[in-house]
């Protein structure tokens, strides 16, 4: 495996159907390394330039690349990806390249508006370049190495990775800045099909309850008052007056009221066509 050639990192947790190949394929100038770190039987191939397995979740990945492989310290940027979750053509270079523009500890991509989201304050907001936020989700983190060294402990917090980024927000609380980086969008491509994951079966068959985990991490950090947009610190798209900005980046994200009524629905429509099939496969 070759030592580090590319100022970034970009980690994937793989499964069969990850898109880790086609980050790779559509970047051909790109900044940044990949690990892929397989949670599925390997595949044969040599696409990225380092190779893992084992840990029961994506962070539990990430360490035992890191036992193995204490090379990663010499990324500038490490971003940690669900293999489910796209960005365009040369987007992902773009991004890490604002994350250095802008000396970011913690950040992630904003995620487009008619994609798979789960938290309105991480919706792309056009208003902006940069956008402070209080909080960053699991699902594409993206830390400096500042900001890695500092977070890693809490990586095994949980074996859901619920609570794991509540953790990250209350640990760094006011002291660095955390931000969605709205020039650069990205898609969460997998929706589900209205039944629980695999992932999520093994951890009933466990007994895992990911919403206590989160719950437990939640009583450990009660100073934080969840995700949102703060007021200021924001870095504002380049051709919009100043003194219009800050109203039309507040006016914007009032509206994803819109994102969230669509993603209840979309949630319903899933889950009663997954009643509806299960109930003819009974008869």
């Amino acid at each position: 495996m070759p030592a580090a050639r590319r100022p970034y990192l970009a980690f994937v947790r793989a499964g069969a159907d990850s898109l880790h190949g086609r980050l790779i394929a559509e970047d051909p100038q790109r900044n940044w390394d990949c690990c892929v770190s397989w949670y599925v039987p390997p595949r044969s191939e040599a696409l990225a330039e380092f190779y893992s397995h084992g840990g029961f979740n994506k962070l539990d990945g990430f360490l035992e690349f890191a036992r193995e492989r204490p090379e990663y310290r010499d990324y500038r940027y490490v971003m940690l990806l669900d293999d489910d979750v796209y960005l365009r053509p040369g987007d992902l270079s773009r991004f890490f390249a604002l994350c250095e523009r802008y000396r970011t500890y913690l950040s992630q991509p904003a995620l487009r508006w008619l994609t798979h989201t789960t938290i309105n304050a991480l919706v792309r907001n056009p208003a902006c370049v940069l956008r402070r936020v209080t909080f960053v989700e699991v699902m594409a983190p993206c830390f400096s190495q500042a900001a890695l060294a500092e977070l890693l402990p809490t990586f095994g917090m949980t074996r859901s990775t619920w609570g794991n980024d509540l953790a990250w927000a209350g640990t760094i609380g006011g002291r660095h800045p955390i931000f969605v980086v709205d020039a650069i969008g990205m898609d969460h491509t997998r929706t589900g099909d209205g039944r629980p994951t695999a992932f999520y079966r093994k951890l009933t068959e466990m007994g895992v309850d990911p919403g206590a985990e989160l719950e437990r991490v939640r009583r450990m950090y009660p100073d934080f008052r969840g995700s949102r947009t703060l007021r200021c610190g924001h870095v504002f798209r380049p051709g919009i007056p100043a003194w219009a900005a800050p109203a039309l980046m507040r006016l914007v994200e009032q509206l994803k009221f819109i994102v969230r009524i669509r993603k209840k629905t979309l949630l319903h429509l899933r889950a009663l066509r997954a009643r509806l099939e299960d109930l003819r496969a009974a008869r």
